[in-house]
């Protein structure tokens, strides 16, 4: 479907446009379809629900990314014949921008757009973040804030999934590997959510790719147009060393290596593009360190949802790790975590649904690991356990939602409990732990 259907289908449309759920994805449709004089009901499974009658008389349909495709109003829409689109599809349709660049990937989305906005104005090219970032292209739209710009819209693969009418001028895919496998139906069906910006591209000579996303092609016999170019991470070496030492992570050389791509496409040079990179401000819960107790350091990735986001964080250091992880599963297999992770890890502990799972996993491998009945517990376990020069890592791994109501929240708790062991600790002292079970 293409941007002037949707217009005219919107312009022929008697009945109201439904729009499924009330977050920020559906406050940024509602505002953007009001703004263009359009009306739309909103439904939410709280306190709204959406029938066969209301599948009947709406004009179309604008989901939110909460709502999978198996869901059970996306296939009464599609029973009725109702045209489905994303929010993402609405703010394309009346964008006023210069370009669209798609940012996809497991790993690294909002980094990548972040650095590439922030160099892009400061070279003088304006440009914005938005998407999955935390502000939807509508609301953007609304607020007339595209008008000839360069976006670089953070795109999920539960945007793109729904997406119809998504036409991006280039797309830079960071990387593949398993998740949202409570989402999706399969690894594979979460591969061809994301493959569908890159085949959907404009230009396909304008789309890049990890080495991670031409394994998973291969593993599942899928091939990949020739044209899409493929991004190596950088090495320490092409990083210059003035730049900030956050760059240098191993997940953040890579991010970088697709940043620096797009501005070449330019005619920028690399020294213009690491000028151009000071004075950015990572975006925060990504591999940073906390503070250091007793010259115990801590680092802080609350960020990481997945297994390739531990592994990544855990080759970011030369030496083995105390590692703190654990949250709710998103279909990921606690199997995996541990036979990826033991070159890593001196130790683990681990907090929330999935630390029963995850420690019987590690300890058939050998590593000892720790079931904790909260965070706090954790860290002071780790930090006991600790050597001098050691470094305490939380990379959760999983979601939040079992303990914390985001990532941000439980990053920042984490952080807190490291400033108040730094305040309440001693050069040779170490704090007690009580109600933990740990296992060897």
């Amino acid at each position: 479907m293409k941007a002037s259907f949707l217009k005219d289908l919107l312009k022929r449309s008697t009945g109201s446009v439904a729009v499924f759920g009330r977050g920020l994805s559906g406050r940024a449709v509602e505002e953007l379809l009001n703004k263009e004089g359009y009306a739309c009901d909103i439904f939410d499974q709280k306190d709204k629900w959406f029938s066969r009658e209301n599948a009947r008389n709406c004009s179309l349909v604008i989901t939110s990314p909460g709502f999978p495709p198996s869901h059970e109003w996306i296939k009464l829409a599609e029973q009725e014949g109702k045209t489905i689109i994303t929010e993402l599809d609405l703010g394309v349709c009346f964008s006023r921008a210069v370009a669209l660049v798609g940012i996809t990937g497991t790993n690294g989305k909002t980094s990548v757009a972040t650095i590439l906005s922030h160099v892009a104005n400061n070279l003088g090219l304006p440009s914005i973040a938005l998407g999955n970032i935390g502000y939807p292209l509508s609301s953007a739209e609304t607020n007339g804030e595209t008008i000839g710009k360069n976006i670089f819209l953070e795109t999920s693969s539960f945007q793109a999934c729904h997406s119809t009418v998504l036409r991006l001028d280039s797309l830079l895919w960071t990387n593949f590997s398993p998740d949202h496998l409570d989402y999706h139906l399969n690894e594979r069906e979460y591969f061809l959510a994301k493959l569908k910006l890159a085949n959907g591209c404009k230009n396909s000579n304008n789309v890049w790719i990890g080495e991670s996303v031409v394994s998973n092609a291969k593993k599942f016999g899928i091939s990949l147009n020739p044209n899409f170019k493929v991004v190596q991470t950088l090495g320490k070496k092409e990083i210059p060393s003035y730049v900030d030492s956050f760059f240098k992570s191993v997940p953040q050389s890579e991010n970088l290596a697709f940043a620096l791509q797009w501005t070449s496409e330019l005619g920028i040079s690399h020294k213009q593009f690491f000028e151009a990179l000071e004075g950015y401000q990572p975006e925060p819960h990504r591999l940073q360190k906390v503070d250091v107790v007793n010259q115990v350091s801590f680092w802080n990735d609350s960020k990481s949802t997945n297994l390739a986001s531990v592994v990544a964080a855990c080759r970011s250091f030369s030496e083995k790790i105390i590692w703190i992880g654990g949250g709710r599963n998103k279909g990921q297999q606690a199997g995996d975590f541990a036979k990826s992770l033991k070159p890593y890890l001196a130790g683990a502990y681990l907090i929330g649904e999935m630390s029963l799972p995850l420690n019987q996993c590690l300890v058939e491998r050998g590593i000892k690991s720790t079931i904790c009945k909260s965070l706090k517990d954790a860290l002071h376990l780790a930090f006991q356990a600790a050597v001098r020069q050691q470094k305490i890592l939380f990379s959760p791994g999983f979601s939040s939602f079992d303990m914390f109501s985001n990532y941000s929240v439980r990053g920042n708790s984490f952080k807190s409990l490291v400033f108040d062991l730094k305040r309440s600790s001693q050069e040779d002292t170490k704090l007690p732990v009580t109600h933990l079970q740990i296992s060897y």
